[in-house]
C-alpha cells in the first residue's frame, strides 16, 4: 500500500470512528432523555413550548399565566412528537453516515455509487427503529412515562424521512461529479 493509500485509508478509519462515537452519543443522548420521569419532560417540553411561543407570537407574552398554560397545554402532544421525530431524524442520519462510511472502509474502489446506498439507508432506519423499541421498553420502567407503540412509529418516521432526504443529496452529488 502506498503512503497516499495508508494515509487514505488511516483517514477512513478516523471518520468511521468519528462518526461511531456521535452515533453512541447520540444514542447516550436519547436514553438520558428517556430516563426523565414523566413530570421533568413534561416540564421540559413545556418550557421549550413556552419559550418557542414567546420568540414567533407577540401576543403570549400578554396573556395571563393561565392562558398560557392553557396553550401550552394544547401544543404539549404535538411538540412531544416533534421532539420525537427531531431526535430519531438526527439518529437516522448519524446512523446513515455510519454505515456509509462503513462501506467506504470496506471498499477498495469508490463506493460512491447509488446503487450501493439503499443497504446504508435501510440499515440506518432499521437501527433507528430498533432503537425505538429499545427506548419505549426502557419508558415502561421510568416513572411516570410509559411506553407507546405509537412514538416508535414517529421516531421511525422521522429517521427514515432524514435519511430519504440524505440519500437525495448524495445522489445530487454523485450526479455532479459524473
Amino acid at each position: 500500500m502506498s503512503s497516499s493509500a495508508s494515509n487514505e485509508h488511516r483517514g477512513q478509519c478516523a471518520r468511521l470512528a468519528a462518526c461511531v462515537v456521535a452515533l453512541l452519543l447520540w444514542m447516550g443522548f436519547i436514553f438520558f432523555m428517556s430516563a426523565n420521569d414523566g413530570d421533568h419532560s413534561q416540564g421540559m417540553s413545556d418550557g421549550v413550548t413556552s419559550v418557542v411561543l414567546s420568540t414567533v407570537w407577540p401576543g403570549y407574552s400578554g396573556m395571563s399565566p393561565d392562558e398560557q398554560a392553557a396553550v401550552v397545554e394544547s401544543l404539549s402532544f404535538p411538540v412531544r412528537k416533534v421532539g420525537h421525530f427531531s431526535e430519531y431524524a438526527v439518529l437516522g442520519l448519524l446512523a446513515f453516515a455510519t454505515l456509509r462510511q462503513g462501506q467506504v472502509l470496506r471498499s477498495s474502489q469508490a463506493i460512491r455509487t447509488t446503487r450501493k446506498i439503499a443497504p446504508a439507508a435501510a440499515g440506518a432506519v432499521a437501527i433507528a427503529f430498533v432503537y425505538a423499541c429499545f427506548d419505549e421498553l426502557h419508558q415502561l420502567f421510568v416513572a411516570g412515562r410509559s411506553g407507546q407503540p405509537f412514538d416508535v412509529g414517529v421516531d421511525t418516521a422521522g429517521a427514515f424521512a432524514a435519511v430519504a432526504i440524505a440519500v437525495v443529496v448524495v445522489r445530487m452529488r454523485e450526479r455532479r461529479r459524473v
